[in-house]
């Protein structure tokens, strides 16, 4: 059997994911007043989330890993015999780090056998991504097959989820449209969706965060339309909020034990803290993950 290996970028969540997954984690990086970290290794959720609190006027910036990061990955792959590699990443409207690996790939022609796909998505949607391609590598699937897979799983995931607070999503230039602003301006709470298109948009807005968890309920009921599905918790610090929205999904639509995925450091630096939200997936033959 071909050497094979898939990575995925630290957005996906699987640093905190509590089975073994044998996929390689591309780490981005985070800027915290001068001090670069690097996401999942050198800070972890809980310990951000602390800082987010302790500090209000904290703004955390990130930086996608640069090419020659990247090329040095596949080159100790390339060292230790691999033949090829499927990275999986984070949506590119999102994130600079699609055309990173992109690049460092066309380095890499002619050496080692190389696809990277772009999930259009993010959270622990983006790892579940990385664990269906790993799965589909240790059954030998050609990277072709596995390209094709994730394609199709691309058009069947959704993530809904609220914020209490747009100043992150706006300072960072990562909310697609207007609404932001407004949102902003008038003090209401957005209906944030992550779209097919690998967008973050608002699609609706309330005057209460609670209001906001049971309008995005109703999506969800919406979204899968009577069509078998599968679904994680996104949080950050909230423990109230998650508890809330756990108890909403539970009897609005009959959900319970989800697993729950922490937003990783570089995800909250640009939704902020007090984030609650859920993924979907379309189908029941993923294994979205389980709790603990």
């Amino acid at each position: 059997m071909r050497k094979r290996i898939v990575i995925d970028t630290s957005t996906g969540g699987l640093d905190y994911y509590p089975f073994e997954h044998g996929i390689e984690i591309l780490r981005i990086k985070i800027n915290i007043k001068g001090q670069e970290y690097e996401d999942g290794l050198t800070l972890k959720a809980d310990q951000f989330y602390d800082m987010l609190k302790n500090d209000k006027e904290l703004l955390p910036k990130t930086s996608q890993p640069s090419v020659g990061d990247v090329m040095n990955i596949f080159q100790k792959f390339l060292d230790e015999g691999v033949e090829e590699i499927f990275v999986v990443t984070i949506s590119a409207k999102m994130s600079g780090t699609y055309n990173s690996c992109i690049m460092a790939a066309k380095e890499f022609e002619g050496k080692i056998k190389i696809k990277v796909f772009d999930t259009k998505t993010v959270c622990f949607s983006e790892g579940i991504f990385a664990l269906e391609a790993k799965k589909m590598i240790d059954k030998d699937f050609s990277l072709e097959e596995i390209e094709n897979k994730l394609s199709d799983m691309r058009h069947l995931n959704t993530i809904y989820f609220a914020v209490n607070s747009l100043t992150y999503l706006v300072k960072n230039g990562r909310l697609s449209n207007a609404k932001g602003y407004i949102g902003k301006l008038l003090d209401i709470k957005p209906v944030l969706q992550v779209q097919e298109s690998g967008e973050i948009v608002s699609i609706g807005n309330k005057r209460t965060i609670k209001s906001v968890l049971s309008s995005i309920t109703s999506l969800v009921e919406e979204y899968v339309d009577h069509r078998p599905y599968q679904a994680y918790l996104i949080y950050t610090a909230n423990p109230n909020l998650k508890a809330h929205f756990v108890s909403m999904i539970k009897e609005n639509l009959g959900l319970e034990n989800l697993y729950e995925s922490p937003s990783t450091p570089v995800v909250g630096a640009h939704v902020g803290p007090d984030v609650i939200g859920i993924g979907i997936f379309i189908g029941d033959h993923l294994e979205v993950g389980r709790k603990n």
